[in-house]
């Protein structure tokens, strides 16, 4: 009976050793990647806590390594990256990549929030009715969305309507390239990564972008003025490859999806907002001057702009009903204001 005790323990650490997961789950390192510098405020808010939150709550079964800086893909390419298995999480900005996230470019339109935030908490509350579809090939860990851009300049400030007259802008995504054509500017398509010598260079006059793009892509050196125009937010979004995610123990996907939620989502968006917050004092510490266009500017400007949202109905109707989208997307913001 002995002999028969001794061989079956044997037999139990066999199989605990040969790895069949039935005594010791198989540990996994997950690649994380960033086009952003390691100072960016969410490399140091979001991607570090989670991973280290991840491996905390997967007991070290699953760790992440963060590839930071574009070295596994920039804001064009992140998705194919992900989808190909280049990175098995990736930094998404669906503005970079038209027509592949087509209901999402309801948050590009101008006007609607106030805040990163605002954005963020919208984009959940309308998720499983209207977005899903877009991101039905990955597994989606957060949302979020940057601050509202405002219009940065390095010459004369923009203190009215006509000052836009001419100016070449540079614009983060075709609606605000489209925006500064209505103003009468000269929108120019480059990346925010080039923007700081393109400021330095006039290359550009000004760009959209929001305050907390200051110092992490070194614009504070080169801003002079800061035309307060709140356009609009950028969705973002953190996407894992939808294989790799399959492939994960229960326990893993546990880890994740218990560090990964909503709330999550949301503290992103909030280091954002402070980042914004934090770089305003910081322009104003610096010597720069903020600007507020005039009631009757803004009131023209807003009636120009109407027209993206019909055209965004138009566009997309055939597709998806984007008239109940819109007006679900007003609604929610009306909620959380």
């Amino acid at each position: 009976m002995k002999n028969v005790t001794g061989f079956i323990t044997l037999v139990a650490a066999m199989v605990c050793f040969l790895g069949t997961g039935l005594c010791f789950a198989k540990t996994v390192e997950l690649k994380l990647a960033h086009f952003m510098p390691t100072m960016h405020v969410q490399h140091v808010k979001a991607f570090e806590p989670f991973a280290d939150a991840v491996a905390k709550q997967s007991n070290g079964e699953v760790t992440i390594k963060i590839f930071p800086g574009a070295t596994l893909g920039n804001p064009k390419t992140m998705v194919d990256a992900i989808r190909m298995g280049i990175t098995d999480i990736g930094f998404v900005l669906p503005s970079y990549v038209p027509g592949r996230f087509q209901r999402s470019s309801v948050f590009e339109l101008p006007f609607i929030f106030t805040s990163a935030s605002h954005v963020t908490q919208v984009v959940y509350d309308i998720y499983d009715d209207f977005l899903a579809e877009d991101y039905k090939d990955f597994k989606v860990l957060w949302f979020l969305s940057a601050p509202l851009s405002q219009v940065h300049t390095t010459g004369e400030p923009l203190l009215t309507l006509d000052d836009f007259k001419g100016k070449k802008i540079r614009g983060g995504n075709a609606l605000e390239s489209k925006a500064i054509k209505l103003l009468g500017g000269n929108p120019v398509g480059l990346p925010i990564s080039e923007l700081s010598i393109a400021l330095q260079k006039g290359v550009v006059d000004g760009c959209f972008t929001p305050y907390a793009a200051l110092k992490s892509h070194k614009l504070i050196d080169v801003s002079k003025h800061i035309t307060e125009f709140s356009f609009s937010g950028a969705l973002m979004c953190v996407l894992m490859n939808k294989n790799k995610w399959n492939a994960l123990s229960a326990s893993g996907k546990k880890a994740i999806n218990t560090v990964a939620t909503k709330a999550f989502g949301l503290d992103a968006a909030g280091a954002f907002d402070q980042e914004d917050l934090d770089n305003k004092a910081a322009a104003k510490a610096k010597g720069m001057t903020s600007y507020q266009l005039s009631d009757a500017d803004r009131a023209a400007i807003k009636e120009k702009f109407n027209v993206f949202y019909q055209e965004w109905v138009e566009k997309n109707q055939s597709r998806f009903d984007a008239q109940k989208m819109l007006d679900a997307v007003f609604k929610s913001a009306e909620k959380h204001r």
